[in-house]
């Protein structure tokens, strides 16, 4: 299964993944590979941190299946990456731009399970958080807001992350029902 978190940036989308991590040895985290610069104290288990040259050939020689460009900057899923959700032998998570879900979804369909959240954010709250985590370009990631959202229809299910502990125990839920759907799924495909 693929479990898929998307929303505007300052949504929570990193925070939720790292808890859903650490309490779920199932899960796995899927890279996205992105041209963006590191912010302070990342690691290189949160991206493939490559240069808009490495990106550009990493397209040119077809090692990434999507790419939508956000923020002056590139993120793409690796074709590596889709070949070990196929495989089914766990469970992975990625935060994937609203574009991006589209193409997943038609791509992964009828090879594997799919579940798309969007998380969304009361604007005063999301203007709060990208403070705190010092962002330079508030407004540039405010006026992206209304294109995501425009895309929510897209989503299985839809979070208001004003509250951490709340949301991960929704997200939580939301995996469990969708594992259990699978299964049904699965036994009755094999009858």
């Amino acid at each position: 299964m693929l479990i898929i978190l998307s929303g505007c940036s300052g949504a929570g989308k990193s925070t939720l993944i790292r808890g859903l991590l650490k309490k779920h040895d199932n899960i796995k985290f899927m890279k996205t590979c992105t041209t963006r610069s590191r912010r302070e104290g990342e690691s290189d288990e949160s991206y493939v941190f490559v240069t808009k040259d490495e990106f550009d050939e990493k397209l040119k020689n077809g090692e990434i299946f999507e790419y939508e460009e956000i923020h002056k900057n590139f993120y793409g899923t690796l074709n590596s990456s889709l070949e070990k959700v196929i495989e089914g032998k766990n469970h992975y998570i990625k935060d994937v731009g609203v574009l991006g879900v589209l193409s997943l979804k038609k791509a992964l369909k009828n090879k594997a399970k799919i579940v798309t959240i969007f998380l969304t954010v009361p604007k005063d709250e999301l203007i709060k958080r990208l403070k705190e985590r010092h962002e330079p370009d508030i407004d540039l990631r405010l006026s992206r807001m209304e294109f995501e959202l425009s895309y929510i229809k897209n989503y299985d299910y839809v979070i208001n992350n004003v509250n951490y502990e709340k949301t991960l125990a929704k997200i939580e839920k939301i995996i469990a029902k969708e594992e259990k759907k699978e299964l049904i799924e699965k036994r009755k495909a094999s009858k």
